[in-house]
């Protein structure tokens, strides 16, 4: 197996970490087992160009006898193939962020046959989550697309503690536990000496909590924690998830009177422009 020293090097960092999991054949090729699925192994290739301008190709991937009744391998292939073409950016290595990715869009494979409806049943549980661990969040309606779905979530804090604190309870509910990013932006006011708080959080998906901090920046939203899960069945939707982030965000800060009226329809206006 013959690779260039970036490719090479690659390698030698994923095998360091995972030792039992990978194996190399001949003509560029590398099967790997996919670490916390091990009943999936993927073979890939590697161009003479990766990773300056094409990235790995996956040849096949192959489910063990246990579970391969489950799964459809051409669609497998087609799966693993998205995800490579999704991670993979001209100049760099990305299977290692391939094989994190696939971990997400495993997790929740694994669990289609009990999860298919969960789009249809989470309507009916956004009902409940006020009187859980959810008091005093005002929620958002579901937003659905292409098997992922967006909820937005806003809740009066007076300081960081406090913001941290309910960000935790957030999280125990029983659905929220299973989504797989939950986005938080939070702005806050101190009362006592104007010191003022501001920070946000990806949880995994890039760039969504700084532009949930800069909606509620717009929209002169203070004293709030503003929080977005999204459940993800594998089906990547590019840019509009973050359309769906922000409105949802946006509902659930509206929803809660965290912004004027005067407030609202400024921002609308500056969004038609």
């Amino acid at each position: 197996m013959v690779l260039n020293q970036d490719t090479q090097d690659e390698i030698d960092a994923i095998e360091a970490i995972y030792p039992e999991l990978i194996k190399e054949l001949p003509g560029d090729r590398l099967d790997i087992k996919v670490p916390q699925h091990e009943e999936f192994t993927v073979q890939i290739s590697f161009p003479s160009t990766y990773p300056d301008t094409e990235g790995p190709h996956i040849v096949e991937v192959v489910v063990d006898k246990e579970h391969e009744k489950y799964y459809d391998l051409k669609y497998l292939k087609y799966l693993f193939g998205d995800v490579m073409d999704s991670v993979f950016h001209k100049g760099q290595v990305c299977v290692y962020d391939f094989l994190t990715e696939l971990d997400g869009v495993l997790y929740i494979e694994e669990d289609q046959e009990e999860d298919n409806e969960l789009d249809q049943d989470l309507s009916a549980r956004l009902a409940e989550l006020t009187s859980n661990p959810l008091d005093g969040w005002s929620i958002s309606e579901p937003v659905f697309d292409r098997g992922s779905t967006f909820v937005g979530f806003a809740c009066h804090v007076k300081n960081e503690e406090e913001a941290f604190h309910k960000l935790a309870l957030l999280k125990t509910d029983n659905k929220l536990k299973r989504a797989n990013h939950i986005m938080i932006a939070y702005r806050i006011k101190g009362d006592d000496n104007g010191v003022v708080f501001s920070d946000c959080d990806d949880d995994g998906e890039a760039a969504a909590g700084g532009r949930m901090l800069h909606l509620i920046t717009l929209m002169d939203a203070w004293n709030v924690i503003v929080a977005v899960a999204r459940w993800f069945n594998g089906t990547h939707i590019g840019p509009d998830r973050f359309k769906h982030i922000n409105s949802t965000a946006r509902e659930a800060v509206i929803k809660g009177g965290f912004v004027s009226c005067n407030k609202i329809g400024a921002h609308h206006s500056k969004k038609k422009k």
